[in-house]
């Protein structure tokens, strides 16, 4: 009689086990970890199915029914809900990418735009040219020749002067050489063939140009524009 009232009142182990490891497979089921549920979720919801049926094969079929029925019917549920979670966890995810991604090609596009507009009002902006005669140039440069090409070389400039050749150069450009002393000019190019046909030796002139150095130890020019 005692051994049989110590026998029933030995504690359901196996209905215990069941319960925990149901807890631990939802809890791998809603886990947004990629396999959790597949690799930990289902094999651990397998052994409380076991166990459930270990402890109504032990205690009676009540012992271990709502482990076996829970384990059966709401497991796969709550997998299906981590599912959920997990694919609107990652859609969530990329359309953060992709407005970050969006923000950061408007931004790129506005710095760009900027950039250009900044470029576009440097273009519009008046030259601001070197007035000078084409006798004070090569006064300078025959002065001082590293000095004047760090003055003018690059440089826009205005250059006025009396022309005293109208000449070609290799490529047949036009040539104009202004008279700066005796025996000494400064080469004028980049003029136009219309602007060098109406020149004439005498002309006195305005050119705007950019610096280009000494050629043959006289200061040269180019991409000249006559001025009225």
């Amino acid at each position: 009689m005692n051994a049989t009232h110590s026998s029933g009142a030995q504690p359901n182990t196996a209905g215990k086990a069941a319960w925990i490891l149901l807890a631990i497979a939802w809890l791998c089921f809603l886990l947004p970890i990629p396999g959790s549920g597949v690799f930990i979720g289902w094999p651990v919801n397998l052994v409380a199915f076991i166990l459930a049926i270990v402890a109504m094969s032990k205690g009676g079929t009540r012992k271990g029914v709502i482990q076996l029925l829970l384990s059966l019917v709401a497991s796969p549920v709550v997998y299906f809900i981590g599912t959920m979670l997990f694919v609107g966890a990652v859609a969530a995810s990329a359309e953060q990418t992709a407005a970050n991604s969006e923000r950061a090609a408007a931004g790129a596009n506005a710095a760009a735009t900027e950039a250009a507009m900044q470029q576009a009002k440097a273009e519009a902006a008046p030259v601001e040219r070197i007035e000078i005669t084409a006798t004070e140039l090569y006064n300078d440069y025959k002065a001082n020749e590293i000095t004047a090409n760090a003055r003018y070389r690059g440089k826009p400039l205005l250059i006025t002067g009396t022309v005293s050749a109208i000449q070609s150069d290799f490529r047949d450009k036009p040539l104009i050489q202004l008279a700066a002393g005796d025996f000494v000019t400064v080469s004028i190019s980049g003029l136009s063939l219309e602007e060098a046909s109406e020149l004439s030796k005498g002309s006195r002139i305005k050119a705007a140009c950019t610096g280009n150095g000494e050629v043959l130890s006289f200061p040269a020019t180019r991409d000249c524009k006559l001025q009225d």
